[in-house]
């Protein structure tokens, strides 16, 4: 690593630690319901049609927003399962505008048509994301409905044209669609979306124990230089590309493929509020991780005095962590990708110095 970016890391480190400390919330994501109107075959929350999930009701979804705004004031994201197809949808986002609330969504575009999209924009979101998952074969594989790549093209059409401010479209790439990527990306660009993320799948919910959706340590690699390649490139057409938030990566390659160098910022400066009230940090990870339930916790109690081992990470340094040297940058990389029984992340991309990724 040059001296430059040793330093650029050090301080880094530095940072992360003070925001650690700190653990200013500053995301909440608001999962109101678990139903959907797809039934993906990667599916991280396993959601369905008909959720047996005993879901919070559409006033209480009011009164968290209503607390959480008045004492952290956080982003707030809306998402699912589906967001739309939750019967208060309308009445919830309307209520962030009241209060004057910052917010986005996360949707599959199924049920984003103009008038939608205008009611929206008129109750004042600042961030959408929907997923594209490469060529129309590519998506309807992992989609599972003869529609979804018209209508996720049609809504992504709607988004470009508007006035939002964070158009951002998210892939999942599995072996199929890992050499779709260039045609995809001028798909986005002919479209005005301004922001591409690139998610590998991880062994949870509907993947779990589907190999063939999973990226193997080569492609992974291949994945990630072809972020490296490409990024400026895109970049200069409107389109600012990155690798997902999932995993660490040495630092030097790291910054040439994120906007942000690795940092698992769930339960830190992130938290989420489950259907069924389950209060965690990414809404990715399992129920190890889960820290108290909003319909009996104090959730400031529960933010100030849990989320221990989201802050704490040593508790992480074993199996083939304990020796790595990218510990101290690394600390056992993000937390969707462990359990509590693991030894090891469901995925390295460092295996131990094994080999080297890619520069």
């Amino acid at each position: 690593m040059s001296i430059v970016n040793l330093v650029k890391s050090k301080l880094y480190n530095i940072y992360k630690d003070f925001e650690t400390t700190e653990h200013k919330l500053i995301y909440v994501f608001l999962e109101i319901t678990r139903k959907c109107n797809l039934s993906c075959t990667h599916c991280g929350s396993d959601c369905s049609k008909d959720s047996s999930m005993n879901e919070m009701t559409t006033e209480s979804w009011l009164s968290i927003i209503d607390y959480l705004n008045y004492i952290y004031k956080p982003f707030f994201v809306i998402t699912g399962g589906e967001p739309l197809v939750h019967e208060g949808f309308s009445i919830i986002v309307n209520h962030l505008k009241q209060k004057n609330a910052r917010w986005g969504m996360v949707t599959n575009g199924m049920l984003l048509h103009q008038n939608k999209l205008d009611e929206l924009i008129h109750n004042n979101i600042e961030s959408i994301t929907v997923s594209l998952d490469g060529d129309e074969k590519s998506h309807l594989y992992l989609r599972k409905h003869p529609q979804s790549w018209f209508k996720v093209n049609k809504a992504i059409e709607l988004i470009g044209k508007s006035k939002i401010i964070h158009k951002d479209v998210v892939t999942c790439v599995y072996p199929s669609n890992l050499d779709k990527l260039n045609e995809t990306a001028e798909l986005l660009i002919n479209n005005g979306i301004t922001s591409w993320r690139l998610f590998r799948i991880f062994p949870k919910g509907s993947a779990k124990n589907k190999p063939e959706l999973y990226l193997d340590f080569n492609q992974s690699q291949l994945l990630i230089q072809w972020i490296a390649d490409n990024r400026d490139r895109l970049e200069l057409k409107g389109l600012k590309i990155s690798f997902s938030c999932e995993g660490y990566i040495p630092f030097e390659l790291d910054i040439k493929v994120r906007n942000e160098p690795f940092f698992c910022r769930a339960g830190i400066n992130i938290a989420s509020i489950l259907a069924d009230g389950t209060i965690t940090g990414c809404n990715n990870n399992g129920e190890d991780f889960y820290q108290g339930n909003i319909s009996k916790d104090n959730f400031q109690e529960v933010w100030n005095n849990r989320f221990a081992e989201f802050r704490d990470k040593n508790w992480l340094k074993t199996g083939e962590c304990m020796n790595c040297s990218h510990w101290k940058n690394c600390q056992g990389s993000s937390i969707h990708l462990r359990d509590k029984l693991s030894k090891g992340p469901h995925f390295c991309y460092v295996k131990n110095n094994e080999r080297p990724l890619l520069v």
